[in-house]
């Protein structure tokens, strides 16, 4: 395995150093340059630092996490693209495949970060004669991939970081479909070999969207990792959700067990996604529709938003419904242009078993949708009413998406967004992001400051992501006293993959 770093101060450049077992990051710095007349919310505010500063590359889906024993330790991790042929042709399989998976991780905070590759598909690092001629380096090249995609990241309170990554097809995995996960135990300075997780010749269907989780509850299955996946929407299958997990770091992992209660009831991708609480009870939350007869025919009808817990180590599961009347929103960085999906966040108190806040962008009109919320404090028997996320004024008609959630370890949760209300709220129009703090009181959610996190309104990305890789979800993550973001913003004529540290201070 290699790794690279990348400078902002020069030209690109590419560092390769080899290990024969562990991966061994190099550090390049990397800087911000903040917009005019930007908002700085005091010490620790990084500003936004473009963490992949990848000219030629298109990043997105980007979500992060932090040690939550130390802030200086973050892992981010991408999908990432690069065109290697001419239009209509662009996404043929090329140095670096169709689509491959990035990780960067920091040791100061997010000022400084290391990218590279960690997963090879196809033949891998063969010499590719389109290398040269694109200007892709050693390490990237993935000859003949044909798509590694949906990296994920985790760290468990006794300083293990994990990175997880799913491949198509590839001789590095047998020409199987898996999910690789590796590890971290010593403060990112390097890398394990990959562990296969889950693999289609084991579970004898089709996966798509591993998410990774950890128990850091200190009960008795504190250390627990988790991967929770579902069929692949591209595939005429019923959807479903699964789950598996590891007790010993990820070296091994045990059984298959289903999450969701459904059939045809488990929307075309449910988006899926794994938190552990306080108590060490696992929560699945996940999409039911109307059933379509492919994902390729139009899901239009109302979502229902349902969330499974487990209080076993997800071996048995009980589902409740967060909210019924779910109505799409038509971001066009979500899903393929057939269908539409529902994709929401979820947050779980650190200290209090139970709490859990669940968030989803709702549609309202045709030029309106708005980040909705809702809270339980007894692990989902009973929820809050919907609670609007926004500060803007509900007659605006202005479109928000990509809501991510994040819990603070002084008990408040942070809710993030992207918000076109600076610029004339369509789809089409620029966009800032946003972040408003929630605190409990006793039932209830009270709404709190809420702050820029973008240094100003930002070029609208849509249609600079790859032709492959839309942009459907951010990162949002906490860790001693501050927030910590990223999302996709046009470098160029691609996105990036941008990061801020903000103070929970800025609150304040």
């Amino acid at each position: 395995m290699s790794y690279a770093t990348k400078s902002v101060t020069g030209p690109r450049r590419l560092i390769v150093r080899a290990a024969l077992i562990l991966t061994v990051l190099s550090a390049g710095t990397l800087t911000s340059s903040p917009a005019a007349g930007a908002r700085r919310y005091g010490p620790g505010d990084t500003g936004v630092v473009n963490v992949s500063n990848s000219p030629d590359m298109a990043e997105g889906e980007q979500p992060l996490s932090v040690n939550p024993t130390n802030p200086n330790q973050i892992v981010v991790v991408s999908n990432t693209w690069q065109r290697t042929w001419p239009d209509p042709i662009s996404d043929a399989p090329g140095p670096t495949g169709m689509m491959m998976t990035s990780i960067y991780t920091s040791r100061d905070g997010g000022r400084t970060w290391w990218s590279g590759k960690l997963d090879q598909g196809g033949f891998g690092r063969w010499s590719n004669p389109l290398a040269a001629t694109l200007g892709v380096a050693p390490e990237w090249q993935d000859t003949l991939n044909v798509n590694s995609t949906d990296a994920g990241a985790a760290w468990d309170r006794h300083g293990n970081a994990y990175y997880e990554a799913g491949n198509v097809h590839g001789i590095h995995h047998g020409f199987d479909e898996v999910a690789t996960v590796w590890r971290s135990s010593d403060g990112l300075r390097s890398w394990g070999q990959g562990v296969t997780a889950v693999k289609v010749s084991d579970e004898l269907m089709e996966l798509d969207r591993p998410w990774l989780v950890v128990d850091n509850s200190g009960g008795p299955r504190d250390g627990t990792v988790y991967v929770a996946f579902s069929t692949t929407p591209f595939v005429e299958v019923p959807p479903e959700v699964y789950v598996r997990s590891s007790r010993d770091h990820g070296a091994t992992w045990g059984p298959t067990y289903r999450v969701d209660h459904g059939l045809y009831t488990t929307q075309f991708n449910p988006r899926h996604k794994p938190v552990v609480d306080a108590a060490g009870d696992l929560y699945v939350v996940y999409d039911e529709a109307p059933p379509t007869v492919t994902p390729f025919f139009d899901s239009v009808g109302q979502v229902r938003l349902v969330l499974a817990r487990s209080r076993d180590g997800g071996k048995t599961f009980t589902n409740v419904l967060v909210d019924g009347e779910i109505e799409r929103v038509n971001s066009p960085d979500e899903a393929i242009p057939a269908y539409t999906e529902m994709i929401s966040a979820i947050a779980a108190d650190p200290k209090r078993p139970g709490h859990i806040a669940v968030a989803w962008p709702q549609k309202i009109s045709e030029t309106s949708s708005r980040i909705m919320m809702r809270y339980t404090t007894n692990g989902g028997r009973t929820w809050t009413p919907r609670i609007d996320v926004s500060n803007s004024p509900t007659a605006l008609a202005v479109q928000h998406d990509h809501v991510s959630l994040a819990w603070t370890q002084d008990g408040r949760v942070v809710a993030s967004w992207r918000d076109r209300r600076c610029c004339g709220g369509s789809w089409d129009s620029r966009y800032q992001q946003w972040a408003r703090i929630f605190a409990p009181a006793g039932n209830m959610l009270l709404a709190g400051k809420t702050i820029e996190l973008t240094e100003g309104p930002q070029a609208n990305n849509n249609g600079h992501h790859g032709l492959t890789m839309p942009d459907e979800f951010q990162g949002l993550d906490s860790s001693g006293g501050y927030i910590m973001a990223t999302w996709s913003q046009l470098a160029g004529r691609y996105t990036d993959v941008v990061f801020r540290r903000v103070p929970l201070t800025a609150f304040n």
